[in-house]
């Protein structure tokens, strides 16, 4: 009898058929309609021919009000929603904007959503911040947009506010004739 080394399985794309085995996600915002501070962040997801990503899947973590992440913060606040693109590729979230939070340097970081995308076609996921289009002084000391030298990649990572109150943040997964690719972060595993 003979034993057979099989090692670590290398990472397969998903899909075509990514949005089957997802549909039990909750569509659940962070905060409910009304409430104080409540803001709606809103994008489309595009591939790299500019088409949008009808069945990607958004995960947003964040901080409170308060720059405070679980368990620090509110016994109710999980700063985590997960959402799924329609058919037109969009999604919605309702949420709060977050408070600045300490880098580890210790300087303060503009308010921010880390945002996690998964879609078909991809490896693993792709990493991403949101940052708030009007919150220009915060955004101007930040220590991770202050080290992205390229303006154009920088102007990526900001949502837009929207004449009806909403933040709109487009997620670019390539290059493409119809936009520039939203700027990605790769992290230590």
């Amino acid at each position: 009898m003979s034993t057979l080394d099989l090692g670590i399985t290398p990472s397969q794309t998903i899909g075509p058929f990514f949005r089957f085995g997802t549909e039990w996600i909750a569509n659940e915002d962070l905060v409910e309609e009304g409430s104080i501070g409540a803001i709606i962040l809103k994008g489309m997801v595009y591939d790299g021919a500019g088409e949008p990503v009808p069945d990607a899947m958004i995960e947003i973590w964040q901080a409170d009000k308060n720059g405070k992440f679980p368990p620090n913060t509110v016994e109710s606040w999980m700063g985590f929603a997960r959402r799924l693109t329609d058919s037109s590729g969009t999604y919605t979230v309702r949420t709060i904007k977050p408070g600045q939070v300490p880098a580890s340097s210790g300087e303060m970081q503009a308010p921010h959503i880390f945002m996690v995308v998964f879609a078909r076609g991809l490896l693993k996921p792709v990493f991403t911040r949101v940052y708030f289009g009007d919150e220009s002084l915060s955004n101007a000391n930040d220590p991770l947009l202050t080290a992205i030298d390229d303006e154009s990649a920088r102007s990526t990572l900001l949502a837009v506010l929207e004449g009806d109150g909403s933040y709109r943040f487009d997620v670019r997964l390539q290059d493409s004739p119809k936009g520039q690719q939203t700027q990605f972060f790769l992290f230590d595993e």
